[in-house]
């Protein structure tokens, strides 16, 4: 598993297993097969992709948008939790 420290602007898009620390203003895309254990605060939407594997620990100010996911969720979404959106 990559372990990633952020604290950056813009899309983070999530390839391969990964734990996320930090900040993210912006969006982060799980792509599928990749897990993603979030520490992280993301100012923005995260979207799982079909097949992906998710643990959330941190907090999400956008929606959270399920195409199929696994997800563990631990922690407060503040905008909506969506599954299998039409996007």
């Amino acid at each position: 598993m990559n372990l990633t420290l952020v604290n950056q602007a813009g899309t983070v898009f999530i390839e391969t297993d990964t734990m996320l620390i930090g900040e993210v203003n912006g969006d982060v895309v799980v792509l599928p097969g990749a897990k993603l254990d979030l520490t992280a605060k993301v100012k923005g939407n995260v979207t799982l992709k079909k097949f992906a594997i998710a643990s959330i620990r941190g907090q999400i100010e956008g929606n959270l948008y399920n195409e199929g996911a696994r997800i563990e969720l631990i922690s407060e979404v503040k905008g909506e939790i969506i599954n299998n959106p039409k996007r």
